[in-house]
């Protein structure tokens, strides 16, 4: 009974029959497509799953439908929110604001990759191969771009094809959020892989919009990237235990804060030892050498004269003057602490994507039209969009909000004598307190009759 409370309490605090009336008025549909979205997002925390498998189970969900739901309309509940997935998007996005009550002045931006269960391409189909970050590189996938804010509440997402570069992602997704939802100023915040002219020069021409980004010291003119790793040029960071120091330059239109750190140097170093441990075994071995390319283990690899491979020592030094370093640009006019604090929080993103992949098992995804991968990534970022608001009101971790729901059960029992049906409600926890008392939820009674029992949950 604990999802029908939750979901029937987070429908009226997202406010979603507004948008459930926007989509109903322009499509005349039949079935009770509300009723099986709310199975469908129940499921996803639950034990998530197939939509076959929500079908299924569908009964041990009391309270969401007041009728059984054909598999049918599973799916074609899929398609209406693939149709209308821009307005749930903005709806969202403006009850964000109204619900933790902040302006959106950073957006964190990163992507990831939703591998298929699948290795057949359709030719213009969002299903193609490209990189997977999963290492899944034989299957067809998605690029799955988000946007998110401080508090880890999703602001937009954006579905691309699977053969997409992730830096070109980057453009796209912030003119959207631009155009679509009247933004004035905001500070992107990204990792390195997302930079490179082109998007620098967007944001730079883009009124309202500056940037955090990993920058590439290494690729850095030698008269910059010497003069950010000079030691007479670096000043203490006194936020930090450790020997923490950084140096700053503008440079092109930006400023370079690079930062070094001891903690970090000691991971490139031992980084750098193992591939140099590596090398040596496949120096051992002659026979894989034709296949060395020059990164990874074989950038510390060279030929010689008569194909004769050693150690490239020189290629070895010259990393060495490289550990510790991390170079951040931007072009705020943030103290160095703010800017550095910020880029931080970039992991907030990673725990969307982490959540999303292993507490909502958002893939492999077993859909394969457009309309029906649209429809699931919108439906898993309705879900997330509960659970993280959830989190963030009650202080609960995620695995800890779905094991109190888990927790929250009503066993049917028939009593011999009149024949009658009646419900026995589960003892309630410490973690289930928290969910009853911040949503202000009201639960049955420790004994409840089958008319009781549907009014606590209408």
């Amino acid at each position: 009974y604990g999802y029908a409370l939750l979901i029937k309490k987070l429908w009226q605090d997202f406010k979603m029959d507004l948008w459930i009336r926007k989509v109903s008025a322009k499509r005349r549909v039949s079935f009770d497509w509300i009723g099986a979205l709310a199975i469908m997002i129940a499921e996803r925390l639950n034990d998530p799953s197939s939509k076959r498998a929500g079908y299924f189970h569908q009964e041990e969900y009391i309270g969401l439908s007041d009728q059984a739901i054909d598999l049918q309309h599973f799916y074609r509940t899929l398609d209406l929110l693939s149709e209308a997935q821009e307005s749930l998007k903005s709806h969202l996005f403006k009850l964000r604001q109204n619900l933790f009550t902040q302006s959106l002045d950073v957006v964190f931006y990163d992507v990831t990759t939703l591998y298929f269960d699948s290795q057949v391409e359709e030719e213009k189909a969002l299903r193609q191969k490209g990189y997977s970050k999963d290492g899944k590189a034989q299957k067809t996938q998605i690029v799955l771009g988000l946007l998110v804010d401080q508090l880890r509440n999703p602001v937009s997402y954006h579905v691309y094809q699977g053969n997409t570069y992730e830096g070109k992602t980057m453009q796209d997704a912030l003119a959207r959020l631009k155009s679509k939802y009247r933004i004035d100023k905001v500070i992107v915040v990204a990792d390195s892989a997302m930079i490179n002219k082109e998007n620098r020069e967007f944001i730079d021409q883009t009124e309202g919009l500056m940037y955090i980004i990993g920058d590439r010291i290494r690729n850095l003119p030698k008269a910059v990237s010497e003069f950010l790793i000079a030691s007479e040029n670096h000043h203490p960071l006194l936020v930090k235990a450790e020997n923490y120091t950084f140096s700053s330059l503008e440079y092109n239109g930006r400023r370079i804060i690079c930062t070094y750190s001891e903690k970090r140097a000691r991971k490139d170093r031992f980084e750098r030892e193992k591939l140099i441990a590596k090398a040596e075994k496949w120096l051992a071995n002659p026979t894989v050498l034709k296949k060395v390319q020059r990164r990874g283990v074989g950038r510390f690899i060279k030929p010689t004269e008569n194909e004769v491979y050693q150690l490239d020592l020189a290629n070895i030094s010259r990393d060495e003057k490289w550990d510790g370093y991390k170079a951040i640009a931007t072009t705020t006019s943030l103290p160095v602490t703010e800017v550095l604090g910020k880029y931080s929080d970039l992991f907030e993103v990673e725990h969307a994507f982490r959540t999303l992949k292993s507490q909502l098992e958002i893939r492999p995804v077993y859909h394969w039209t457009d309309k029906r991968i649209e429809g699931h990534i919108a439906m898993c970022f309705l879900a997330f969009s509960f659970l993280n608001y959830l989190r963030n009101l009650t202080g609960l971790q995620h695995r800890e909000i779905i094991r109190a729901l888990d927790m929250m059960q009503v066993s049917k029992v028939k009593e011999k004598a009149s024949g009658t049906h009646f419900y026995l409600r589960s003892q309630i926890g410490p973690e289930q307190e928290i969910l009853i008392k911040k949503l202000k939820l009201a639960v049955p009674r420790g004994t409840t009759s089958e008319c009781s029992l549907k009014q606590y949950l209408s």
